[in-house]
Parts: structure tokens; sequence; C-alpha cells
């Protein structure tokens, strides 16, 4: 057990777990592509891979994932110069009527009334397309779709019954029949009975087909390769280093684990300047600095810096710690920023000479700070390592979970 789920808030392979075919039904239903909705796909969880440090877990893992999903497909869109509405996809309408996903009591439904549905989804706006993408293919709840789009969910709601009824009189028109009636707000929850359980309880037949038709579309089957494909892209999402590593090792056999991988803290990022905080205390490193042409002024300029970037480490130790939750380092290393911005700070306030309670917090914070991003730097990569390891077995075993 990870100490994330310990405190009861859910680790990175948990929500890969849980949140992989939400976001896959999702991705599948704005990406024509099948190809390019894997690697889509494959680049939200890369991105949230990236951004676990600023997850809050009290917002929620779905919402949270699913607005990463959102903003990659319109990145992916603005790559592919697709704004206007996309194709038919045929690929998608004939996988869901030879196996209409996960919905035990739908009937099979013919591939051309699902056609014709997936046509009518052409008419709507982007915006319309997105949300019934995030109700019917995601799952979300209207609160949480509106919290995507940045609607309330009162305007969710009304947006979403707006899409049935235009979708609804788009083909009432094409069949030559008379269009149903405005949609219901009270609709959400005979979605959720569709979602659920293959059927809803609508009083227009029409409008309660078309829920149910949604549903089927909105819900592809997940690729078997997909897992795997994930965890390989987010495994070569941890930074530079990884990156370049990627490069010289694609197309080479990987171990299921991922092996223990080290990665440079940035809480290092301080490190350079550390031989001069200690240089103006010790005197016998000053030599050193004036050999390579660095003059007192500018050294104590230098010097100066940590008034800055000690904090600043500070902030990245803590950001790591929301990662790894191992006290230790932050605790360590904002002790050691505390005592070198009081240091700096008093040699502004004497003005003459430097008092030893200064001297010792110049040498003891520096020591405290280095000290810190190495115990921070451990723990992240043993945190680092942990979660690949899991997330290798998660995607090697990965199973649906009962629809």
């Amino acid at each position: 057990m990870t100490d994330r789920e310990t405190d009861g808030a859910p680790d990175f392979v948990q929500v890969y777990q849980d949140q992989l075919v939400p976001v896959w039904r999702y991705v599948r239903s704005r990406i024509p592509n099948h190809q390019e909705a894997e690697d889509v796909t494959s680049e939200v969880f890369a991105r949230a891979w990236k951004s676990w440090g600023r997850f809050d877990p009290g917002r929620g893992a779905a919402p949270w994932l699913l607005r990463i999903a959102q903003r990659t497909v319109v990145d992916w869109n603005r790559r592919q110069g697709r704004w206007p509405a996309d194709p038919i996809d045929l690929d998608l309408v004939e996988n869901a009527s030879s196996n209409p996903a996960e919905l035990p009591e739908a009937i099979l439904l013919a591939k051309e009334v699902l056609t014709e549905v997936s046509s009518a989804l052409q008419t709507l706006s982007d915006r319309e397309r997105d949300g019934i993408a995030l109700r019917f293919g995601a799952g979300l709840k209207m609160a949480d779709v509106g919290r995507i789009l940045g609607l309330s969910t009162a305007a969710t709601k009304m947006m979403m019954a707006r899409s049935l009824t235009k979708l609804s009189a788009t083909l009432a028109q094409r069949r030559g029949r008379e269009s149903v009636a405005q949609a219901p707000l009270v609709l959400d929850d005979l979605v959720d009975q569709a979602l659920l359980r293959g059927r809803s309880a609508v009083g227009s037949p029409e409008l309660g087909d078309l829920v149910l038709q949604l549903a089927v579309i909105h819900r592809p089957k997940l690729p078997a390769d997909l897992p795997q494909k994930v965890r390989v892209c987010v495994d070569c999402a941890g930074g530079v280093v990884n990156s370049v590593r990627a490069r010289w090792t694609r197309g080479a056999s990987r171990s299921a684990g991922g092996g223990f991988r080290l990665m440079v803290s940035s809480a290092f990022a301080w490190l350079p300047l550390s031989p001069i905080c200690l240089a103006c205390t010790i005197p016998v490193l000053v030599a050193p600095l004036i050999a390579l042409g660095v003059s007192l002024d500018i050294a104590y300029g230098l010097h100066a810096l940590s008034l800055l970037t000690a904090p600043l480490v500070a902030v990245v130790l803590w950001r790591h710690f929301r990662l790894h939750r191992k006290e230790l380092g932050v605790v360590v290393g904002g002790a050691g920023a505390t005592l070198l911005v009081a240091h700096l700070i008093g040699h502004l306030v004497v003005a003459v000479g430097v008092p030893d309670w200064s001297v010792v917090a110049d040498r003891l914070g520096t020591a405290l700070l280095l000290a810190g991003a190495v115990i921070d730097a451990i723990a992240l990569n043993l945190w680092v390592a942990s979660q690949r390891k899991r997330l290798a077995a998660a995607a090697a075993g990965f199973r649906l979970a009962p629809a």
C-alpha cells in the first residue's frame, strides 16, 4: 500500500486504473482516427503524470483528468487544423453496432441507425459535442461536465437538453417525421439509466431511442494494447533525461517494471550557488573563485541571489513532498532556506561586520538546504520507481471494471 493510499487519497496508478476507460471513451468519441485516439489517450496520461504534483484529491480525479483530456483534444484539433465538423466515424459505428459495449440489456442497433445518429452529431457545435462525449462517453455528472466546459450545472443541463432536442429534430426531419418536444431537464437521470442498464424510460420513444443510441456510440471497446501503450508513454514522460534516453532506446525491448532510473531533482538547481554561500564565511574558498576570474563584488552579488533561490528550493521540496509524502526532506530543506534568508537579511540589518549568528546561519543553512535536496531526490526516485513498477503491473493485468 502506498503512502497516498494510506492518507485516503488516490495515487497515480489508482487513477490510471479507474479512469483509463472513461478517458479513452471520451477521446475516441472526439477523434475519428483509432490510432490517433490511442496516441492522444497516452498523451493525456503523460500530461497527468507531469502535473501530478498539482492534483487536488478533494476536487476529484475524474474531472481533473478529463479536463486534461479535453485540453489535449483541443490541442490535437489545433495541430491537425480540424476545426470544422469531423467526418462520420464509420469504424466507431461498426464497433458499436456489432458490440454494444457493456450495455447488457441493449439490443443490437442497426448500423444504418447509428450512422444516421453519428451524422446528426456533426450538426452540433464543438462545445455541444464535447458535452455529449463527456456525459455519455466519460460518464461524468452534469456538474463535472460543466466544470470542465466552464459552465454552471444549470447551464450544462440546458445545453444538454438543447443538444438532444436539436439531434432529435435533425433525425426527425431526415426521416420525414415530426420533431419531439423540448427535452426535459430531468433527462439527466434517464441518461444514467441508459449508461448503467442499457435502457431509458423516457416519455417520448424517439428521445428514449436517441439516448440509448448515443450511449452505445460513445462507449467503444478498450483496445487490448492501450494499457501498455499508455504505460510506455508515461514511463517516458519523467523529464528531459528520460526523454533523451527514450530517443536513444526507441525500439529497444523494455522490462515490465521499467527498472530504477535516476532522476535529477529540480531542487539541485540551487547547487551552483552553494560554494559562494560557503565562500563568504570560509575565506580559503574565495581563492578558487578569484582564480576563475570572479570578483568579490560579483561573488557577493550572486550570493545575494540565495535570498530568492533558497525559498524557491523550499517550494520545490514542498511540491515533491506532495508526491512522495516524506516529510524529512522538506523539513530539513525548509529549515536551511530559513537560516539562509535570515543570514542574508542580517547583512542588510548589520551595517558593519558579520555577527557570529549570521555566520552560523550561513554555514548551517547551506548544509541543511543541500541535505534537504539530497533527501528529496532519494525519496522522489523511490516514489517514481514504485509508481512505474505498479503501473507496469496494472497495465499487464488490466481488467475492465464490471458494468
